[in-house]
Formats: C-alpha cells, sequence, structure tokens
C-alpha cells in the first residue's frame, strides 16, 4: 500500500475571492494543473479555457509547478471585462512539449512559455486559451524552436465540452521529436452531481506508444454556512502506460472530503482518495494494490492578498519537502 501525505497551507476561502492554486486542488485530490472537473477553481481554465472568472494577479513558485531547470516559477492576471474576459499567463507547467535546449557547457534552457486566455460574457459560453512557447540557443549548438497549441470549451446542448490540441514539434539538436498530444472531454449537471467524461493521449516521443487514459466519473460538492463538503467516484483506464503497450492499469479511486472557515482570516480544508478496484497488467501479469492519498490544506488571508505554502511528506521516496510550494493572489 502507498501512502502520500500532502499538506498545503495558503489560499483562504473567500466567496469573492477566485481560487487559483494547484496547492489547493493537491489538499483536495484533484489535478494540480488542470483543476477539477466539477468544483469550481480558476485552474479548471486549463483544462476548461472559459472556467475562470474576477479581477486578480497569481502567482506560484515551487517543486509542484513547473519543473524544469530554472523554470519552476509561473503566474499570470485575469481580468473581468465588459463582453469578454480575458487573462496572460506565463511559464505554465501545462500542455506544453517543446523539449529544453543544451547550451554552452552543458546547461540546460527551458523554453520560455505564454498562454492567452479569452471567454465570452455574453451569449453563447464559451473560451479559448492559446499557447506559445519558444527556446533560442546561439553559439555552437544552435539550436532554436517554437511551438503553439490550443483549448477551446463551449456550452453544448446542456453539457460543458471542451477540446485541447498540442501539435507534434521537431527535435532540437539535444532532443527527441515528440508526438502530438489531444483531450476530448465534457461535464453534464444531472441533478446535484456533476458527471463528466473524458479521453486523452499523449505521444510522447518519436516513435513511443501514445498513452491514452478514459476517465469516467460523478462528483457533488454541498456548501454550509461555513464551508462545502464534496466526493466523486471515477473510474480510470489507462493503455500503454508510460508509452509502453505492455503495461496497461485500471483504478476506481473515490474521493471525500471539505473545506471550512474556522475565522475570518483562517479556513481549513481535507481529503481522502483512495481506488477501491483496481490492477495493473504489466506484459500478461496482473497485480493490484490499495492506494490511499491525504490531503489537508489552511488558507491565510490579508485583506486582498492570500498566501499559500506546501508542506509534503511523500512515503514512497522518502521526501520530506517544507514549503516545497508557494503561491500568492492578489483580489483587485
Amino acid at each position: 500500500m502507498k501512502k502520500t501525505l500532502v499538506v498545503a497551507a495558503g489560499l483562504a476561502v473567500l466567496s469573492t475571492s477566485a481560487f487559483a492554486s494547484k496547492a489547493r486542488m493537491t489538499a483536495l485530490n484533484q489535478d494540480s494543473g488542470l483543476g477539477s472537473y466539477y468544483m469550481e477553481d480558476e485552474r479548471n481554465a486549463f483544462r476548461m479555457a472559459g472556467s475562470f472568472s474576477g479581477n486578480y494577479v497569481y502567482v506560484e513558485h515551487g517543486a509542484s509547478a513547473n519543473s524544469g531547470v530554472g523554470g519552476t516559477a509561473e503566474g499570470g492576471f485575469f481580468r473581468d471585462g465588459a463582453s469578454m474576459s480575458y487573462g496572460l499567463y506565463l511559464n505554465s507547467s501545462e500542455h506544453g512539449q517543446l523539449a529544453s535546449a543544451t547550451g554552452t557547457g552543458g546547461a540546460v534552457v527551458d523554453p520560455a512559455r505564454v498562454d492567452l486566455f479569452l471567454k465570452s460574457n455574453s451569449g453563447m459560453n464559451w473560451g479559448v486559451r492559446l499557447g506559445y512557447e519558444s527556446v533560442t540557443i546561439e553559439g555552437a549548438t544552435d539550436q532554436d524552436g517554437s511551438a503553439f497549441d490550443l483549448s477551446v470549451n463551449g456550452d453544448l446542448a446542456g453539457a460543458n465540452v471542451w477540446f485541447t490540441y498540442v501539435p507534434a514539434t521537431d527535435s532540437l539538436t539535444s532532443g527527441a521529436d515528440q508526438e502530438a498530444d489531444m483531450s476530448l472531454g465534457a461535464t453534464y449537471g444531472y441533478g446535484d452531481h456533476t458527471l463528466f467524461a473524458e479521453y486523452s493521449s499523449e505521444g510522447g516521443a518519436d516513435g513511443d506508444d501514445a498513452e491514452s487514459t478514459i476517465t469516467i466519473g460523478a462528483g457533488r460538492t454541498m456548501s454550509t454556512d461555513s464551508g462545502m463538503f464534496f466526493y466523486d467516484v471515477t473510474l480510470e483506464s489507462i493503455s500503454n502506460e508510460g508509452h509502453d503497450d505492455k503495461v496497461s492499469k485500471l483504478a476506481l479511486p473515490v474521493t471525500f472530503g471539505f473545506e471550512a472557515q474556522a475565522t475570518s482570516w483562517l479556513s481549513w480544508r481535507a481529503s481522502i482518495q483512495q481506488s477501491v478496484f483496481g490492477s495493473r497488467d504489466n506484459d500478461g501479469k496482473n497485480s493490484s494494490a490499495r492506494t490511499t492519498t491525504f490531503g489537508v490544506g489552511a488558507s491565510l488571508n490579508w485583506g486582498s492578498l492570500r498566501v499559500d505554502g506546501v508542506v509534503s511528506n511523500t512515503a514512497a521516496i522518502g521526501t520530506n519537502d517544507l514549503m516545497s510550494n508557494v503561491s500568492a493572489v492578489y483580489n483587485f
């Protein structure tokens, strides 16, 4: 059994503020980079491009941000408009796959990245994200490369549908060709629950088998006077895990947790997730294991400023990272 303890401290739970933290999503056992299928958070915009609102500046630094050498900081600003809302985000760790380049003396240079978000505030609800990244090294190696990627989402027959496409990229001198990535999914409100489904394919290096993931599930949040309670059930099937056609995975994780406001400046959140069924097929050999992930978060607030930190203890690899991720959100 693998147990992971994640402790997050930061983001205040305020009804008038935007949530935009990888730490919050980690503490609630949601996807730290792409957000939640059913829970409101500004991280959702990296999956559903139009899922952001409010006026705020957001910065984040640390191990759970972009993990490239010298590229662990990311952030941006978002602003509401009368008919259109927009955002500009720098150095995102999501979607881009342009390889790092090796410079003089063996130094690794990561691509520079920017994402532009647009959202319609009138008529049909839709959003679009356009990402661009580039890297250039002049000298003995003379390497350069650039790439675009795109996400769109909109309401269709009562469902929120999204599509993301990351085109294939050519290799740099120090890298390899990267095949295209894509994802297609939808959410649909059914009574008190949100149903969600997504298919994603990660191409990997040229010649590797694509890793494909099918996710189907349902989640629900329930608000109270002091916070909210939530739960979700997900069926996840992964083929060619790690781009190996002999490895597949089937899991049925169940997650539940809460957020509660203790005082005007402090709130707490906690969650637990465990796969109640699952198996891994590795070259015809099946195995299964119970995986439990526990998350705890605390939020601090000073007026319009929120500061977030993460402490993680991962027993499987024997690490203890104090304040390994720090983020701050300023609402204006």
